[in-house]
């Protein structure tokens, strides 16, 4: 992966030539002569750009099309994912070069990946997963995607299951290594109080009642998990997925490695399942669901963790889904659809807290 280019300038972007360079230090004979760009996704924290070529003849193995990550355009989001902030653009960047064998089979591959601690500048080029389409956060999830996304679910948790040399990674979420986050319970507090106000009118009692529990006498439970510990996505949903044909090379690549940490790997399958579904059908398939994932970690290593010990993790950390879903939009640009997207995960996560009589663990 290179790392010997400068990244391109904050809202500047890359140009052919800066591609070119790239083009060469990858063994790739191809010159792009132009190129088009093309803005895709609906992250608020990065922005995503198709890079798509007109070559000076054979392509000499270059791809058609990359996609790149760079900051936000919004400076409250840009301000948000510094390190000063949550370490976003750090993290991800990290990620893709600390795991790459695992980042390639499981996400889409990169070939530059680079940030700048000074400037909080960055840039990841990654492969272009057309015609992939991306998940959808408000139309929700098939089973037949569910199940793909439990089953890479299960390849990311069970690399690194109870891997102690995690715990050293200063940039990974949750480590003894990594400083404390900015949003300890006290600023999730304050930030449950600021969504309450504001959407008032749209949230349920139910909803005031789990919130007002989490963040008050139980505000510690997130960090009161003692079970076994893994690499996971913490940001595990639709919104951040890609998918394809069932025959193709990568049928699901997971993208947005912000919130990569160290925690429990239920707490993916939870909040996925969970933001995922509409309430019958979450019903229908979140026992089904959560055994694949269980059977799968199982079969690919891990042991002494048994199923009552995952449902019992998958029904703590439903609370995940409700806390990502009311901090979130608090510390981000507001858009129509980011509205429209929290509610709904609101509502599911009620629902799925309500069914699964999560608040008694509390």
């Amino acid at each position: 992966m290179s790392t010997t280019l400068p990244i391109p300038p904050m809202g500047e972007g890359p140009d052919h030539q800066w591609f070119n360079a790239l083009f060469e230090e990858n063994g790739w004979s191809g010159r792009a002569r132009s190129m088009t760009t093309k803005s895709i996704g609906t992250g608020q924290i990065g922005s995503n750009i198709r890079f798509t070529f007109d070559f000076e003849g054979d392509s000499g193995g270059v791809p058609a099309s990359l996609v790149g990550k760079f900051p936000s355009d919004q400076e409250l989001s840009r301000k948000t994912a510094s390190v000063e902030g949550l370490g976003h653009y750090r993290r991800e960047t990290y990620f893709y070069r600390h795991f790459k064998d695992l980042s390639d089979r499981i996400a889409p591959s990169a070939i530059y990946a680079d940030y700048d601690p000074e400037t909080e500048n960055f840039a990841i080029i990654m492969e272009d997963m057309a015609p992939g389409v991306q998940g959808d956060q408000l139309e929700g999830t098939t089973l037949e995607h569910a199940e793909w996304a439990v089953d890479i679910a299960a390849v990311m948790h069970a690399a690194h299951w109870e891997d102690a040399s995690l715990n050293k990674i200063e940039w990974l979420q949750g480590t003894d290594a990594a400083p404390e986050s900015i949003f300890g319970p006290d600023m999730i507090a304050m930030l449950w109080q600021g969504f309450k106000e504001r959407y008032a009118d749209q949230i349920s009692e139910e909803a005031v009642l789990i919130g007002d529990k989490i963040n008050g006498d139980a505000r510690e439970w997130a960090m009161n998990y003692s079970g076994p510990k893994c690499l996971m996505h913490g940001d595990y949903r639709l919104d951040n997925m890609l998918f394809n044909a069932p025959g193709a090379a990568k049928r699901l690549a997971v993208v947005d490695w912000q919130t990569v940490g160290l925690g429990c790997g239920a707490q993916d399958v939870s909040y996925f399942i969970g933001a995922g579904f509409k309430r019958d059908e979450r019903a229908q398939y979140e026992m089904s669901l959560l055994k694949r994932w269980h059977d799968a970690i199982c079969a690919k290593g891990v042991n002494g963790y048994s199923f009552d010990d995952a449902v019992r993790d998958y029904r703590y950390f439903t609370f995940s889904g409700f806390s990502v879903a009311f901090a979130a939009p608090m510390i981000v640009e507001r858009t129509e659809r980011g509205d429209k997207m929290f509610m709904t995960m609101i509502r599911r996560h009620v629902d799925q807290i309500m069914a699964n009589d999560a608040l008694s663990l509390l």
